[in-house]
């Protein structure tokens, strides 16, 4: 009676070691096989969509120089401190992208004749160029006897005045006729695209 009890105990430890092996992989250790699975949790989150609708017709390079002039004001005061003075020239590089940001307008006139309307131009975008070697640079910088607590040459705040749309819409003006080339054979190559025996008149809220 009592070896049948010994057995019955041998089989049940037996048992239970081999479910726990089983579970952490014990016999896999003891056999050199690593058998446990490499999990990974990856998580994404967007943080921006932006919807684009618009149609980029000229991108100038736009090399921008700058005498900049600063000095210190008394605290509380409008007044400049005595030779506080900073100067520096400020050479810029940067892209300005022009386009339409609304779809054109399109009507059939006659078998194969269609009139296109072509929206207000306007600047799409402006950024720190990306294919010259210095995007900005600042030349012969100097200060007075007392500048040393005047905000330098060069600032963030300089760059970004710099790129201030106000002054990209003189080049919109400038270049306008190169804009309503570029438009006109944009068009007429997705319309002829369709209907090659096209004939096409355009109107510009721009002229």
């Amino acid at each position: 009676m009592g070896a049948k009890v010994y057995i019955w105990i041998v089989v049940a430890v037996l048992a239970i070691f081999f479910v726990v092996a089983k579970t952490y992989n014990i016999i896999g250790y003891f056999q050199g096989i690593n058998a446990s699975d490499e999990r990974k949790q990856i998580y994404m989150q967007i943080t921006r969509l932006e919807k684009v609708n618009e149609s980029v017709f000229l991108n100038t390079g736009i090399q921008r120089v700058e005498l900049v002039e600063k000095d210190k004001k008394i605290p509380g005061t409008n007044i400049s401190i005595p030779l506080s003075i900073k100067k520096g020239v400020i050479i810029l590089n940067y892209d300005a992208k022009f386009g339409i940001k609304e779809g054109i307008k399109v009507k059939k006139i006659a078998e194969h004749e269609y009139e296109l309307t072509i929206p207000k131009y306007q600047v799409l975008g402006i950024e720190l160029s990306k294919s010259s070697k210095e995007q900005y640079k600042i030349l012969a910088p100097s200060g007075e006897l007392l500048s040393g607590a005047t905000e330098n040459i060069g600032t963030g705040e300089d760059v970004v005045k710099a790129l201030s749309n106000k002054e990209q819409e003189e080049y919109l003006e400038q270049y306008k006729e190169l804009i309503t080339e570029s438009a006109e054979t944009y068009y007429t190559n997705i319309v002829t695209s369709i209907d090659p025996d096209a004939k096409l008149t355009f109107k510009n809220v721009n002229q």
